[in-house]
């Protein structure tokens, strides 16, 4: 997948989904193009761009640890974001290898919960539906994870 790809669209939350392995990002937007509209992508570039280019997002899924822009900076990002504009953006974090020290970062920028994989997919849908209705879906919480 060379660039973001929308694999549904569906109504109801908007999900940005972020990982660099292709196999992984291929079963998590399958899995979550069933109940979810995904924004699909396969760098933290692309993420960015899409980030920047959807003010409907509602919740962001983000692997951790990718070459370039990677989970941090896509946090930081979003972070820099919402004080600008006033719209926090739920996120959840994907990681096989994140340490508490990674968690206690990523929650600097407003983490909303951390996974790590491999990844319980119905786990990972509950908890983007706890994100969608904490404050209508649109407020971070510095919460534990599901």
């Amino acid at each position: 997948m060379s660039i973001c790809e929308r694999f549904s669209n569906r109504s109801g939350a908007k999900v940005l989904l972020v990982e660099d392995d292709e196999p992984t990002l291929e079963v998590l937007s399958q899995f979550l193009g069933h109940f979810y509209s995904v924004i699909a992508c396969s760098s933290g570039e692309r993420a960015l761009q899409a980030l920047y280019t959807n003010d409907s997002i509602d919740v962001i899924v983000t692997d951790l640890r990718m070459p370039g822009i990677n989970g941090f900076d896509i946090l930081r990002c979003a972070f820099e974001h919402s004080q600008r504009t006033g719209v926090m953006i739920p996120a959840i974090v994907l990681t096989g290898h994140g340490t508490p020290e990674d968690e206690a970062q990523a929650r600097t920028f407003g983490l909303t919960h951390f996974h790590r994989k491999p990844i319980d997919l119905m786990k990972l849908r509950e908890t983007i539906d706890v994100c969608r209705k904490a404050e209508d879906g649109r407020s971070l919480r510095h919460g534990t994870g599901v």
